[in-house]
């Protein structure tokens, strides 16, 4: 079972000998094997890490998450992409006709809402308009439908005056970190397919070097909801350090998805899978995981 592996505190020593990743604060060192890891989350700004770590990380497909103020990530280590089919792949990108891009992307936010509804459902909140809505997306959401939910979604879920805004605190640091590492496990699979995370179907902004990786994880989004919305019933405080394992674990959430038991980690690779025929088909056939009964007991059960 691979693992997220967060460093935090200062002076932090990270290297790697013998096909493990080494771990030193002062006398103590940690040794977590290499094909363990899912990827490595660095939130310390004393911390350090040797050339030789970078290049095995590198070859094992590891991506590693440069954390920065209030748990949102400020940079992101990804491998030089070694797939045979990394031409072809970026070409299919590319070539991506705008109407397949537009009809990917009305997939994506149908599942998004799809999910943000039953997240409110779930926690008891009034959600049927949103069913409507995920109902009326059209080719490129022409008519907003992502937005128009997010309006009712956040209030409804966190509270009323809630505004998700990454550089706010408590909550938003929160979902901040939940979202980082969904975005470091779809930009490995991405890069081991060969794709390019910056050349997005929807996500165009040149300031995002992950806009394909933010695409695609959209309708996972509302799991982390979900989880930051039960620990926040928890009457724990900040962002601490057993608040970030519990959300780690998000990776590990058992599910169901194509009729199958599966794990929230499996899923975002066969999304992938599901882009790379759908650019290869030039035919949109995504299709995402949707949240239900057992996914909030599920979530309950991993924050115990």
């Amino acid at each position: 079972m691979k693992t997220v592996v967060e460093v935090e505190g200062e002076s932090c020593g990270i290297s790697v000998s013998k096909g493990f990743l080494l771990v030193r604060r002062g006398e103590k060192e940690t040794k977590i094997a290499l094909t363990e890891i899912e990827a490595l989350i660095i939130f310390s700004h004393g911390a350090y890490i040797t050339n030789k770590a970078l290049a095995r990380l590198s070859e094992e497909g590891i991506p590693i998450v440069h954390s920065g103020g209030n748990a949102q990530p400020c940079a992101l280590t990804l491998p030089y992409g070694s797939n045979v089919y990394r031409k072809q792949r970026i070409a299919s990108q590319i070539a991506a006709s705008e109407p397949l891009r537009k009809n990917l992307w009305r997939q994506v936010v149908i599942a998004k809402i799809s999910n943000q509804a039953r997240v409110l459902q779930l926690c008891g909140k009034t959600c049927l308009d949103l069913d409507n809505l995920a109902k009326k997306v059209q080719s490129g959401d022409t008519g907003n439908c992502e937005a128009i939910a997010a309006r009712f979604y956040w209030e409804r879920l966190f509270g009323k005056g809630f505004k998700r805004d990454p550089d706010l605190p408590g909550t938003n640091a929160h979902l901040n970190y939940g979202y980082a590492i969904l975005r470091a496990s779809f930009c490995r699979h991405l890069v081991a397919a060969g794709f390019i995370p910056e050349l997005g179907i929807h996500h165009r902004n040149q300031m995002d070097p992950y806009c394909l990786a933010d695409d695609l994880m959209e309708p996972f989004r509302p799991f982390t909801d979900l989880m930051v919305h039960a620990l926040g019933k928890s009457g724990e405080e900040g962002l601490n350090p057993e608040r970030k394992h519990r959300l780690v674990s998000l990776l590990d959430l058992p599910l169901q998805f194509n009729a199958e038991e599966s794990r929230l980690r499996y899923a975002i690779q066969v999304v992938v899978e599901m882009f790379t025929r759908s650019l290869e088909q030039k035919k949109p056939g995504l299709a995402y995981p949707i949240i239900g009964q057992q996914t909030l007991e599920r979530v309950r059960h991993f924050l115990l």
